[in-house]
C-alpha cells in the first residue's frame, strides 16, 4: 500500500504496510503441495477410507492441513494489521500494535544506517525487509517487515534522512531579546 500526499508541512511521502501476498501464495502452494503427498501416501498404503473416529482418514487429513493453512494466513494478516510505515519529509515513523499502538520516530539528526535485506523469494518477488539504525542512547535498530519494492523505499529513505536541517530563527523572538 502506498499513498503519496503534497499537503501541509509535513507532508507523507510514503506510507506502506507489511507486503504478505507473496507469502500467502507461497504457503498456500507449499501447504496444498505437502497435502497431496501426504493424501498421496494415504491412498497409496489404502488406509485413505479408513475411519477415525467415524471420519474417513483422508477427511482428517484435508482437515488438518486446512487448518494448517488458516493459522499461518492468520498470522499474516495479524503481521499486516500490526505495523504500518510512513516516511515524512522530515521523519520516518513505525508504528506497531493492534488494540495497543507503539509509535517510534527517527529524525534526520538521529539517523545512522540503512540496511536491506532481500532473501532468495524476495529477490524474485521484490520485498524484502529494511532496518534503520540511529544514533540516539544506546544505538538502536528498527525493523520495517516485508517491505513491497524494498530498494525504491531505502532510496526515499536515505533520501529524506540525509536531508541537511536547517532551522530558522523566528523574527518575534529575536525582537525580544
Amino acid at each position: 500500500m502506498s499513498r503519496f500526499s503534497s499537503e501541509g508541512s509535513h507532508r507523507i511521502i510514503w506510507m506502506g504496510k507489511p507486503w504478505i501476498l507473496p507469502s500467502v501464495l507461497f504457503r498456500t502452494f507449499l501447504i496444498t503441495a505437502v497435502a497431496i503427498g501426504v493424501s498421496w501416501l494415504e491412498f497409496y498404503f489404502g488406509v485413505a477410507y479408513s475411519l477415525i473416529q467415524g471420519i474417513q482418514v483422508i477427511l482428517w487429513t484435508v482437515f488438518g492441513f486446512s487448518l494448517v493453512w488458516l493459522f499461518s494466513i492468520i498470522s499474516l494478516l495479524l503481521l499486516r494489521a500490526t505495523y504500518t510505515y510512513i516516511l515524512r519529509d522530515d521523519s520516518l515513523e513505525i508504528r506497531v500494535g493492534v488494540l495497543t499502538s507503539r509509535s517510534s520516530m527517527i529524525v534526520s539528526s538521529g539517523f545512522s544506517d540503512l540496511e536491506v535485506i532481500k532473501t532468495i523469494p524476495g529477490r524474485i518477488l521484490n520485498s524484502g525487509d529494511i532496518v534503520v539504525r540511529t544514533q540516539s542512547e544506546g544505538d538502536w535498530e528498527k525493523r520495517m517487515v516485508k517491505v513491497r519494492n524494498p530498494l525504491k523505499v531505502a532510496d526515499e529513505i536515505r533520501e529524506v534522512m540525509t536531508k541537511p536541517v536547517v532551522r530558522i530563527e523566528d523574527q518575534r523572538e529575536t525582537k525580544l531579546k
